[in-house]
């Protein structure tokens, strides 16, 4: 054994050796992260290259599209595309004071060419974060101009017209964004938080 260590301790010494060495973990490290560099879109979404410091590269890639993106200080952010189905429940007071539950359903899909600043405003889970953010803000807002009766009670005419109340507000902002809604899809409901679930 103590022969064997020798010999290894003599082939290390030896300078060609050393610079052998040297260009093949060189040559392995190199190739290695230029394979981890080339990562691909996801269909369906398209791709950011955001660094370390938060920054995006000023490209938006196609899905499917093969991407250059060090993996050290690089990372590749895939965006959905396809429009996402999602739903939002929340207590609000109404003008009466009491609390009334608002069950929100929508499809939302971001518009291409503003991934980057949607991005940057509401993250990845952009449909979630503008549900909490914005849409929160402005069914508040109506919800407290009308009385709980009004909201859980009142006449199904009466609950249309402050959804879509709620529904114009939420067109204007996801316009604002530049994000498209599905109206025709959009659904409100009033519930009495404190009622007996069926």
């Amino acid at each position: 054994m103590a022969g064997r260590l020798s010999r290894v301790a003599a082939w290390c010494r030896n300078v060609e050796n050393q610079k052998n060495l040297a260009r093949m973990v060189g040559g392995v490290s190199f190739f290695s992260l230029a394979l981890l560099s080339l990562k691909r879109v996801s269909p369906g979404h398209v791709g950011l290259i955001e660094d370390l410091n938060g920054q995006l590269r000023p490209y938006i890639y196609d899905d499917g599209q093969l991407v250059l993106a060090i993996p050290i200080w690089q990372r590749i952010i895939n965006v959905r595309l396809i429009p996402v189905k999602k739903r939002f429940i929340k207590e609000y007071k109404t003008k009466d004071g009491r609390d009334v539950e608002v069950r929100l359903l929508c499809r939302l899909q971001p518009k291409v060419h503003w991934v980057p600043e949607i991005y940057y405003k509401f993250g990845k889970d952009y449909g979630r974060s503008f549900l909490e953010k914005e849409a929160s803000v402005d069914i508040a807002e109506v919800v407290k101009q009308h009385t709980f009766e009004e909201l859980v009670h009142g006449s199904e005419d009466v609950a249309d017209a402050i959804a879509e109340a709620i529904s114009d507000r939420l067109s204007d902002a996801c316009a604002f964004h530049k994000i498209k809604i599905a109206r025709e899809e959009t659904a409100i409901v009033f519930l009495d938080p404190e009622a007996p679930e069926e």
